[in-house]
């Protein structure tokens, strides 16, 4: 591990010079769209390394409560996220057999609300949940 830069300054640094230096030199209309696309892919990286440790940990607890387990998360990121998939898996089956637990839809939302705080947190600015 690296002391300084921090994984984030890299990918701010990089993202800040894509928008700043790089696109407006850019005339291509393909090329420009590209590199705002680049740009954009960086922000989401950077909001990835800081949001999604927490929002792993609280869709387990999530998960936890709403399917009874009380099973104590791996320490592992990458242990982590297999084993949640293995919950949703068995989220879904209980939807698809129409057994949801009360709270699903919570659950749900709260999952998506995650989700796009990481892909696009704008689209959260007039988010009606149904």
């Amino acid at each position: 591990m690296q002391d300084r830069p921090t994984a984030p300054e890299l990918l701010d640094a990089v993202r800040e010079f894509i928008a700043t230096e790089l696109l407006p030199t850019v005339t291509d209309h393909r090329l420009r769209f590209r590199t705002l696309v680049a740009a954009n892919l960086l922000d989401m990286l950077g909001r990835e390394l800081a949001l999604e440790p927490a929002q792993l940990r609280a869709e387990w607890a999530s998960l936890d409560a709403l399917l009874g387990d009380s099973e104590a998360p791996p320490a592992d990121a990458g242990a982590l996220a297999t084993a949640l998939a293995a919950r949703q898996a068995a989220l879904c089956v209980l939807i698809r057999e129409g057994r949801e637990p009360a709270g699903t839809h919570a659950v749900l939302l709260q999952t998506v609300r995650a989700k796009l705080d990481i892909a696009n947190p704008r689209y959260l600015s007039g988010f009606e949940p149904v």
